[in-house]
């Protein structure tokens, strides 16, 4: 709840930004449909800038992120790493503040609801009291009432005495409002009151609005040859009439002095509409301040792992070394096989055979059993580099690809692939691929680690040449 009123308030500050240069800029100037989307346009934006999701850098955010990459772990520091975690855990506070808080936010959003649908209600039933007529095509619902005139959806609602003294007048202005559906212009300003409604902004740019309306109506009538005195004297007279409905555009509702000034005024220059241009660089300003800042990751966060020393990488780092998986399982195809009569290496480890690899020599082609017919379809790779040795974390099930230990002294660089992380169907073991490096392998990890820092000896026990159950060479 205390971020959907952190929301609310976001959007009450961009909204205030957006009123007061409309205060400045446009507010006395006579093109009122102009006038009428940049007020909708205020609204929307407001409403819609705090849920803008901005990426940026982890240096720019206002939060340091740590730089996470490949991760170097044994089980003794594993352990305490997970110490570490759980005594500087912060767990979130629900103080009684922000109770209240919520509630009271609560409270007045209900009231406004209620309020809307109590004024409709009373609107309904003045409507169903009413004697229904037909004039010149525009339905009226002529009131015994002493109320200002006013369109509700498709219906003129007017008191019977109004109608028999300037009925062609009134008409007039509110068939304006219902063929430039002011109803829902009006509708979306009480959505955005019922939101933010603490924010005193929210209630002047819906009077804005509502004047600006009458504005464009006004406009309308006395461009249908009404006699322009005739038409103000009528506003003043009308000027007692009592509002029914929030939702309703109302003849006499807006400040009738600036009514009949606006009327009076001189049509403002067509150039002045170029003043809208200035709210440009405010949305701009307004998403870089009140954007959900969502800072890029380059690197995903790295996993305490209980089982020896191993370098373990990414999903994308992994996939930079040529290798690809699904839920059917893990594959290797490499073209640059350091044999003299074969060229391709397969390597595959699904559900239901724990390793397995074939070495193609030139013009050969895999079958079309699952595995083979996902690695026929995969991409070769052309490394220098391939895994000589794969073996599981304890040494067993070993698959072996060269002889790691012709040269005394060989290290290799282990990397570590959790078969769970992966989603590989019914696999929840870990596997080492131990690489022979190459300067091609060091130069794609040197942007996200120091490669030779996790080179080490091949085990005694994985250097034993041993195929692994349901494995072949």
């Amino acid at each position: 709840m205390d971020a959907f009123i952190l929301y609310t308030i976001k959007s009450s500050l961009c909204l205030s930004a957006g009123y007061f240069l409309y205060r400045l800029l446009l507010r006395h100037e006579t093109f009122h449909r102009f006038k009428r989307f940049v007020i909708l346009a205020i609204l929307f934006i407001s409403m819609a800038v705090p849920l803008v999701k901005l990426q940026v850098d982890a240096t720019a955010a206002s939060v340091p992120a740590q730089k996470q990459g490949p991760v170097f772990f044994t089980a003794e520091n594993a352990i305490f790493a997970g110490q570490d975690n759980h005594k500087t855990a912060v767990q979130p506070e629900t103080g009684s503040s922000i109770n209240i808080l919520a509630l009271v936010y609560l409270a007045g959003a209900s009231i406004q609801v209620f309020l809307v649908l109590f004024s409709m209600a009373r609107t309904i039933l003045i409507i169903r009291r009413s004697k229904k007529i037909n004039f010149h095509g525009v339905p009226l619902a002529l009131t015994t009432s002493s109320m200002a005139p006013c369109c509700f959806g498709r219906l003129i609602i007017i008191s019977e005495k109004d109608f028999r003294e300037h009925g062609k007048e009134v008409v007039l202005h509110e068939t304006s409002h219902m063929k430039q559906f002011h109803g829902l212009d009006l509708f979306i300003s009480e959505m955005c009151l019922v939101v933010t409604w603490y924010n005193p902004v929210t209630w002047l740019i819906r009077h804005e609005l509502r004047q600006n309306h009458e504005f464009e109506a006004d406009s309308h009538v006395l461009s249908q040859g009404i006699d322009a005195s005739d038409y103000q004297l009528l506003l003043v007279r009308t000027v007692a009439g009592e509002s029914r409905f929030n939702l309703a555009n109302q003849f006499n509702q807006s400040s009738i002095k600036n009514r009949i000034s606006m009327m009076n005024r001189g049509k403002s220059n067509r150039l002045a509409i170029l003043k809208g241009l200035l709210f440009i660089p405010l949305i701009a300003l307004m998403v870089q301040v009140f954007a959900q800042k969502v800072v890029r990751q380059a690197y995903a966060p790295p996993r305490a792992v209980t089982h020896g020393k191993y370098l373990e990488l990414t999903a994308d780092q992994l996939n930079s070394l040529g290798f690809d998986w699904n839920q059917n399982g893990l594959f290797y195809k490499n073209r640059r096989v350091n044999r003299p009569d074969k060229n391709i290496l397969c390597m595959y480890f699904t559900d239901s055979m724990y390793s397995a690899s074939i070495i193609l020599g030139p013009g050969e082609k895999l079958n079309n059993t699952l595995p083979q017919r996902i690695l026929k379809n995969q991409a070769t790779t052309s490394f220098d580099f391939y895994p000589v040795v794969v073996a599981g974390v304890n040494g067993l099930y070993t698959l072996v690809m060269g002889n790691p230990g012709k040269n005394p002294g060989e290290k290799l660089l282990p990397v570590q692939v959790n078969m769970a992380d992966l989603k590989v169907r019914k696999r929840s073991d870990t596997l080492v691929f131990w690489f022979r490096p190459t300067a091609t392998m060091m130069e794609i990890l040197s942007p996200v680690v120091k490669a030779e820092d996790f080179l080490q000896p091949c085990p005694p026990d994985i250097r034993e040449t041993r195929k692994a159950p349901n494995s072949h060479i």
